[in-house]
């Protein structure tokens, strides 16, 4: 089973993200929102049964609330991880069954459509491992839960830990794109405040945001 975990609050953004979940049978597609925002009215919320949705007494942009409470309903199979700005790519679901089928018990990092080949690292600072570009056994999830950190990116934090618990010899690096950086938003958003001043910024050039453009890789 391949779960599809996303943490939800761009609701505009919702029916898209589904048309790009591939139809199969052996999918569920994970959704949190917050219970303190309307409900959702989206018809394949009732007609796929492969969609579950946990409404949590949460801040909108709690994601690490979000992303855990899907964690804990995880047991057995896979975990991907796909964010409300994006899309599924089919690439992703063929790495997951060829792993499966081999019985593999660990992480497979693959590509998104903006970066090179990912160098996983016991080092949050040095790990340059985004958010959907894991497909990994839920096996770790009993020993590592998405946590909050300012000194590193939380992907970052997330995947480091998950390559220690698998190690060299269960973590298999692949040169295929499984993943598509923010489909429907910018490369990079900043948001910090700045001498009480808070700045906004939302960088759509791949060379001011620091990665390599697709026809490059």
């Amino acid at each position: 089973m391949l779960h599809i975990v996303t943490p939800l609050f761009r609701y505009e953004l919702l029916d898209e993200v589904y048309e790009s979940i591939p139809r199969h049978d052996d999918i569920v597609w994970h959704i949190a929102k917050t219970s303190r925002r309307p409900g959702l009215a989206n018809s394949f919320l009732t007609a796929d049964r492969r969609v579950r949705l946990y409404e949590l007494d949460c801040d909108d942009g709690d994601i690490v609330a979000k992303r855990n409470a899907m964690f804990d309903e995880i047991r057995g199979g896979y975990f991907f991880l796909l964010d409300d700005d994006t899309i599924c790519v089919e690439a992703m679901y063929e790495v997951y069954r060829e792993y499966q089928a081999k019985g593999f018990v660990g992480m497979i990092v693959g590509r998104n459509n903006l970066s090179g080949l990912p160098e996983p690292s016991l080092d949050p600072a040095d790990n340059r491992i985004d958010t959907g570009s894991v497909i990994c056994h839920h096996s770790v999830l009993c020993r590592v839960k998405w946590e909050w950190t300012a000194e590193y990116a939380r992907d970052r934090l997330f995947w480091s830990r998950c390559y220690a618990y698998f190690g060299d010899e269960r973590t298999a690096v692949l040169n295929r794109v499984i993943s598509a950086y923010n489909h429907f938003g910018p490369l990079v958003r900043v948001r910090k405040t700045v001498l009480s001043w808070r700045v906004e910024w939302d960088i759509d050039n791949p060379l001011l945001a620091g990665r390599t453009s697709p026809s490059r890789t």
